[in-house]
This record gives C-alpha cells, structure tokens and sequence, in this order.
C-alpha cells in the first residue's frame, strides 16, 4: 500500500514563519528548493533566502500558528562579568 506524504505550504514574513493551509503532495514539492526534511533545516533555509517552503505535516510543533525564526539578541552587561 502506497501511503502519500503531505506538505505544508510555510510563507516566511517579517522573521516568523506560518503555515498557509494549502497541502501538497511529496510528489510535487519533493525536488522543489523549498523542500525541507526538518523544521531546522526550514529555519536555515530561510535565512538564507527568504520566502517559499514545504514541511512535511507531522515536523509541525502541534498547536503553533507561527514559529520565530530569528532571536532578539540579548545584551550581557559588563557588570555580569
């Protein structure tokens, strides 16, 4: 039995990535530059070259609409030191 795997459609806007609620089939996206096998490998991707990935449905942290991409830096005080 042939089990088809979906991907999300993920648009990356202002540092946050989001899915758009369009599937696709593996078969379709599968040798697309967009296509990513991790959430990791998305998060690089996308800092790289902006908008545009597929992530498989089950890499989706469960119950997010949006996922950060970037981290707001923090400053060590030279106090701390």
């Amino acid at each position: 039995m042939h089990v088809t795997q979906l991907f999300d459609e993920i648009r990356v806007y202002a540092g946050a990535a989001a899915r758009t609620g369009v599937q696709f089939e593996r078969d379709t996206v599968r040798r697309s530059g967009g296509c990513c096998r991790s959430l990791t490998e998305l998060i690089r991707k996308a800092r790289d070259a902006g908008d545009g990935y597929y992530l498989p449905l089950d890499l989706w942290p469960v119950n997010t609409e949006r996922v950060a991409l970037q981290k707001s830096w923090v400053v060590a005080s030279s106090d701390a030191l």
